[in-house]
C-alpha cells in the first residue's frame, strides 16, 4: 500500500534537512565553502583529459583555476560532448571530462538558439539535488499545507531521441522525475505518462482531469506561462470536465492510443461531488477568475514557478486566477548547465547562491561587454545592486561555463549573496543609440496591456529597417529603424483597446526606458508597430515545437529579439 501524499512529504523533509543545515553553516562563510567545492569537483577529475590538459592536480585556488582553464563556451563544450555520445572515454580510459561516464544527456535551448547538449553524471545529479533539498525544506517550513496533498509538476520527455552510445537525450525535468523512485512519485498527481501524450488539447485536458480527483496542494514549474494557459483552459473545458468526471470516463475525441486510453481509465471512477464543483465554474468565475481554482483544486495553497524576467509579464493573471489563498513564490533559478539559487520561500525574488551545489565565478557586465575577462569575481567579493555574468563549474564537465545569463545580486543570505536572473545575454537592441533591453519591453507591453484590459498569449519585440523616404526616423541611408510588437492576444478585444494599443506600447516603451525615447524625441527612431497574430498560432507553434522534441512546460519567450529571423516562422505576421 502506497503511503498519503503527507507522509510521503514528511518524510522528504526529513530526507532533506542534512542539505539544509549544511547549506545553513555555509550561508555565514561563502568563500570557503567555494572552495573546498572547487577542489571537491577538480579533484576526482584530475586525472582525465580536460583536467590532465589543464593542470587540475595541483589547483588548489580561484585564482590559479581562473588562470589556467580558459572560459568554456557551449560551442567549446560540443566536440566534447560528440565524442561521449561517441563512446570515447579517453587515453587509459581515464574519462574525457569527468571521470565518470554521463547517465544520459539533456537538451537546453534557453529562449533563443540551437539545441545544446549537456551530459549528466552521478555526481552532477547530487549537485543539483542539494540545490533543490535546500529549497523545498525551506517552503515546507514556509507552506507546510502545501505539502498535505499531492503535487503538479510540470516535466517534458527523459528520451526524445537516443545519442549513439545508445543513452537519452531529453528533458532535464523527464531524467529527473524518472529517476524518482515509484513510491516518491505517489506524491505527484501527474504520471510521466502525461507526458508523452503528443497531443496538447488532449494532454491538457487529462492534466485537468487529473488535477481536478486527485486532491492538489501545491503546484511546482518552471515559466508561469504554461500554469496561466492552463488556468484559462480550465474556464473553457469546465463543462466537459464536469461531464466526465461524474461519469468516470474519458471524451471518444481524446487523441489517444489504446494503450494510453487503457493506462489513464485505470484508475478513474465516478466522482459527482468534484463534477459538482466543477459544473458551478462556469457562472462562479466569470466575475472572479479564482474561483475557477477554488471549485477545482480547493485545498490548492502554493504556486511554485520563475517571477523574474520575462515570467513576470504572466504573474499578475496568475495571481488573480489562483486568488489570495494561494501563495506564488519565486523558483530556483537554474538551467541544464547548473542550478544556481536556493529561493528560502519569502516574498522577494531571487535566492541565495547555491554554493554547496556548484563552484561560481561572475563578470562585471561592463568588462565582459568589452572583452575584458581577466578579473572574475567569487561568491564573497559580489557587490549588492550589481549586475554580472554567472560563470558555472560543476561535475558534470563543465568547467568555467559561462551561462550566458546576467544576474543581479539582491541582498544577502547570511554572508551569500542573493541572486535573481536579470536577462539572457544578447536580449538588448541598439539601432541608433536606445539601448533597448529586454526587460524594458517586458515592463513596457505589461503596462501597455494592462492599461487597457488586455491579456498576451504571447508577444516578441523585433527592431525592423525599413527603406523610406523622407520619413521620421530616417536615421542611415534613408533607412526608418523602429520597432514591431509581433502579439497574440489572450482573447478578443474591443475594436477600440486593439487600436489604442500601438500608441499604448509606444508610449510606454518611450516611459520605461529614458533611451529609447531620446531616440523617439530626436527623430531616430519611427514609433512602434503592433502586428497582431490570429487566434491559436501560438498554441499550433507549440504543438509543433513538442512534436519536434520540445518540452512543453519549458518553452520560454524571449521578448525582445534581434531581428525577425530570431523569431519562429510560425509566429511571424504575414506581411
Amino acid at each position: 500500500m502506497t503511503p498519503p501524499p503527507r507522509l510521503l512529504h514528511l518524510l522528504g523533509q526529513i530526507s532533506r534537512a542534512r542539505s539544509a543545515f549544511e547549506f545553513a553553516r555555509a550561508s555565514r562563510r561563502p568563500g570557503e565553502t567555494q572552495r573546498a567545492r572547487l577542489r571537491a569537483i577538480l579533484r576526482p577529475n584530475a586525472d582525465t583529459e580536460y583536467g590532465r590538459a589543464h593542470g587540475f592536480g595541483d589547483i588548489r585556488d580561484p585564482a590559479t583555476f581562473a588562470r589556467r582553464v580558459p572560459i568554456m563556451r557551449p560551442a567549446d563544450l560540443q566536440p566534447w560532448v560528440e565524442r561521449l555520445q561517441r563512446g570515447e572515454r579517453g587515453q587509459g580510459e581515464r574519462g574525457l571530462l569527468t571521470g565518470e561516464a554521463p547517465l544520459a544527456y539533456v537538451t537546453t535551448t534557453g529562449s533563443t538558439g540551437p539545441a545544446k547538449y549537456v551530459p549528466i553524471t552521478a555526481s552532477y545529479r547530487t549537485e543539483f539535488q542539494k540545490t533543490v533539498h535546500v529549497a523545498v525544506w525551506h517552503l515546507y517550513r514556509r507552506f507546510p499545507e502545501a505539502f498535505h496533498g499531492r503535487v503538479l509538476y510540470f516535466v517534458g520527455s527523459r528520451r526524445t531521441r537516443v545519442a549513439p552510445d545508445g543513452l537519452d537525450i531529453g528533458a532535464m525535468s523527464g531524467f529527473n522525475f524518472t529517476e524518482l523512485p515509484p513510491v516518491v512519485r505517489a506524491a505527484y498527481a501527474w504520471p510521466y505518462e502525461l507526458f508523452e501524450v503528443p497531443d496538447l488539447a488532449t494532454r491538457g485536458f487529462l492534466a485537468l482531469y487529473l488535477a481536478a480527483v486527485r486532491d492538489v496542494t501545491l503546484i511546482a514549474g518552471v515559466f508561469p506561462a504554461p500554469i496561466v494557459y492552463m488556468l484559462r483552459n480550465l474556464v473553457r473545458e469546465a463543462p466537459r470536465l464536469a461531464e466526465h468526471v461524474r461519469r468516470g470516463s474519458l471524451p471518444d475525441d481524446l487523441t489517444l492510443t489504446d494503450a494510453q486510453r487503457a493506462f489513464f481509465s485505470r484508475d478513474l471512477g465516478p466522482r459527482p461531488d468534484v463534477a459538482d464543483r466543477l459544473a458551478r465554474i462556469p457562472d462562479e468565475a466569470r466575475n472572479d477568475p479564482s474561483r475557477a481554482v477554488a471549485l477545482a483544486m480547493p485545498r490548492l495553497r502554493l504556486t511554485y514557478c520563475w517571477m523574474t524576467s520575462t515570467a513576470g509579464l504572466f504573474v499578475p493573471e496568475l495571481q488573480e486566477r489562483l486568488g489570495p489563498s494561494v501563495a506564488v513564490r519565486d523558483a530556483i533559478y537554474a538551467a541544464c548547465e547548473g542550478w544556481c539559487s536556493i529561493p528560502i520561500g519569502d516574498d522577494a525574488p531571487g535566492g541565495a547562491l547555491a554554493i554547496t551545489s556548484h563552484f561560481f565565478e561572475f563578470f562585471e557586465v561592463q568588462a565582459h561587454d568589452r572583452g575584458d575577462l581577466s578579473d572574475p569575481r567569487t561568491a564573497e567579493q559580489l557587490e549588492d545592486g550589481r549586475q554580472y555574468y554567472i560563470v558555472v563549474t560543476n561535475s558534470a564537465g563543465l568547467y568555467r561555463y559561462l551561462l550566458g545569463d546576467i544576474v543581479e545580486v539582491c541582498g544577502h543570505h547570511h554572508r551569500t549573496p542573493r541572486i535573481r536572473f536579470v536577462r539572457k545575454a544578447g536580449a538588448a537592441s541598439d539601432l541608433c543609440g536606445e539601448k533597448l533591453e529586454e526587460h524594458h519591453v517586458t515592463d513596457a507591453v505589461g503596462a501597455a496591456l494592462a492599461s487597457l484590459g488586455l491579456r498576451a498569449t504571447w508577444f516578441s519585440l523585433v527592431p525592423v529597417t525599413d527603406e523610406v523616404t523622407g520619413a521620421a526616423g530616417h536615421a542611415r541611408g534613408g533607412a526608418e529603424l523602429r520597432y514591431e510588437l509581433y502579439i497574440e492576444l489572450a482573447e478578443p478585444a474591443p475594436g477600440g483597446a486593439v487600436d489604442a494599443f500601438g500608441g499604448a506600447v509606444d508610449g510606454a516603451l518611450r516611459a520605461h526606458a529614458q533611451g529609447y525615447d531620446f531616440c523617439r524625441s530626436g527623430g531616430l527612431l519611427g514609433a512602434a508597430r503592433v502586428r497582431r497574430l490570429p487566434a491559436g498560432r501560438y498554441d499550433a507553434w507549440r504543438q509543433i515545437a513538442v512534436a519536434e522534441g520540445a518540452a512543453e512546460a519549458q518553452l520560454k519567450t524571449a521578448h525582445l529579439v534581434s531581428c525577425a529571423g530570431k523569431v519562429p516562422p510560425a509566429l511571424r505576421p504575414s506581411r
